[in-house]
């Protein structure tokens, strides 16, 4: 396709090693071929070689990747883009000409841990905010929610907030997980439902209906909530559902 394209100008193109992780790519002993023949077309300008790395999260993670591709580009005078986010804040000998820094953008871990990125500046720029939209008075042995998981060892106020799996809120999350109420630093309660969660307001007794309510965002990091619920910030942030409203800031 590229050798019959007729083309006002030839284009850019990304040649891409396979460094092990076997999703796309050409593997390293094919590479130094793809390169030459993508060399004599009139039609491609500047080839730069990239690649991927699946344990860049992890102190030792990218080595042998890294000595595949040294291997699959010896000789061969191109720019590199390698690092994703992982490999851009914990490995500065992958970052040669370009990096691709991902989830880091939104203000995320690629380890999934914020105490991992906690340090380095990033700060996150999504926030999903919703309100108090009932409250319970609970007394001992009261329980919450489907299921019942959660059950009340004495008097308990109890908030339920408008948002729940429907529109994106990890259906897994346990009792525990973190939420703000006001300002005020509480936690899950029971079993999210489909369009509603329960939080505990006995940290913040002042809270009422139309209280506001902090999911996630600048101070309850989507990785503390992506964490007890088993997955990480990438899938809420791709999870949260249509019928959610959202401003660009």
């Amino acid at each position: 396709m590229l050798a019959n394209a007729r083309l006002n100008a030839p284009i850019d193109v990304y040649l891409k090693i396979n460094s092990g992780m076997n999703r796309l790519g050409f593997t390293p002993d094919r590479v130094q071929t793809v390169w030459r023949q993508l060399r004599e077309l009139k039609n491609v300008g500047q080839l730069t070689l990239m690649a991927h790395f699946a344990d860049a999260e992890h102190p030792e993670g990218i080595a042998e990747p890294l000595a595949r591709i040294e291997q699959a580009a010896e000789g061969l005078d191109s720019p590199r883009s390698l690092a994703n986010s992982a490999a851009t804040l914990w490995h500065p000998e992958s970052h040669f000409d370009w990096v691709r820094p991902g989830i880091v953008l939104y203000g995320a871990s690629p380890s999934g841990q914020w105490r991992d990125v906690a340090t380095s500046g990033i700060k996150p720029v999504m926030t999903l905010n919703s309100e108090i939209i009932g409250i319970q008075n609970l007394k001992a042995g009261d329980t919450v929610g489907y299921g019942s998981l959660y059950k009340a060892s004495g008097e308990q106020r109890i908030g339920v907030v408008a948002c729940g799996y429907a529109d994106g809120y990890p259906r897994q999350a346990p009792t525990g997980t973190p939420v703000m109420v006001d300002g005020v630093r509480t936690q899950l309660v029971g079993r999210v439902s489909m369009d509603m969660l329960t939080v505990d307001l006995t940290p913040c007794p002042q809270a009422g209906i139309g209280s506001s309510v902090e999911l996630w965002g600048d101070n309850i990091k989507i990785d503390d909530v992506a964490a007890p619920s088993g997955t990480v910030g990438y899938e809420l942030m791709c999870a949260l559902a249509p019928r959610v409203p959202v401003a660009i800031l």
